[in-house]
């Protein structure tokens, strides 16, 4: 089933408020994304988008209109998901946003499990931090995510996927590893490798530190870096430790390349959480949403 192919790009404009990206995102020039989005506002008879100093933003038409363009699509889905299903051709989309460590160590494996148990779907997974995540799935760009902490936000609700642990690791050779004991307050004379501010791992870090009354603006930052793989890299070359999920060093940990600093008064033990809006989930979502919590103890035992 095909739709109309202005309506897409008006829906794409939209969600970025800005032509330029919506043309890379579209694979589409930039004055193609401008003629369609011209075309759309001759038909309705009203400007769509305009210019507020350098910003893009929708007028009130244009909010209308991507309202009922957001129900449009979900409806379209469904109906394009149950016919298929009907004559033999039971495929559908799936957009998961999906927070960065799970994304990197954890859901890859059921992942292609899933795709092999249902082929010829479009299925996208996109990587942002758990804040991020949060604000695709408001806006309804995603069907599902997956992220490392939960929210208070009662638009979404959240099922707990998988059991994790935070451990404090650097490399085998700091002379870190001589001391024999590690409470929390030695925390202060560590230099710490940290995630960047939206992170759900640095989230439930600071928070930890501070219910243990750790001031966690006086522990030494060395540096901020956007991913568990830099930090893990960062640590081979330095003498600083940082705080990382158990999941994300097993192969670092059977290589003798990162070794676990123990604190021997603080465990921070979390869980990877799916969600989505509430009033449930139907098409491929809902069968990927049923599949993984069937088969997450067997695959991840």
């Amino acid at each position: 089933m095909e739709f109309d192919y202005r309506l897409k790009v008006f829906y794409v404009a939209a969600n970025t408020l800005n032509f330029t990206k919506a043309a890379t995102e579209l694979f589409i020039s930039q004055p193609a994304v401008s003629k369609n989005i011209q075309e759309i506002e001759n038909a309705v008879g009203t400007p769509l988008f305009e210019r507020l100093g350098n910003r893009l933003i929708l007028t009130k038409a244009g909010s209308i209109l991507y309202h009922h363009t957001q129900l449009i699509f979900e409806q379209y889905n469904q109906a394009s998901y149950e016919i298929n299903k009907i004559i033999g051709k039971e495929n559908g989309s799936l957009f998961i946003g999906i927070s960065t460590t799970i994304s990197q160590y954890v859901i890859p494996k059921i992942l292609a499990q899933f795709v092999a148990s249902c082929p010829q779907n479009d299925i996208k997974v996109y990587e942002y931090n758990s804040k991020r995540v949060e604000e695709l799935l408001l806006r309804k760009e995603i069907h599902l995510g997956i992220t490392e902490g939960l929210t208070d936000n009662r638009s979404l609700k959240f099922t707990p996927f998988l059991k994790d642990e935070i451990v404090l690791v650097t490399n085998t050779q700091n002379h870190l590893l001589n001391k024999k004991e590690f409470r929390l307050n030695d925390l202060y004379n560590i230099p710490l490798v940290i995630r960047e501010t939206g992170s759900g791992t640095r989230d439930i870090i600071e928070e930890r530190l501070r219910q243990k009354g750790i001031a966690t603006h006086k522990l030494r930052i060395e540096i901020t870096l956007s991913s568990t793989e830099s930090i893990k890299e960062y640590l081979k070359y330095s003498k600083a430790a940082a705080f990382v999920s158990i999941h994300a060093i097993s192969n670092e940990l059977n290589a003798n390349q990162l070794q676990i600093i123990e604190l021997t008064d603080l465990n921070i033990e979390r869980y990877f959480y799916i969600t989505h809006l509430h009033g449930g989930l139907t098409g491929l979502p809902e069968t990927f949403l049923k599949y993984i919590q069937k088969h997450k103890n067997h695959i991840y035992s």
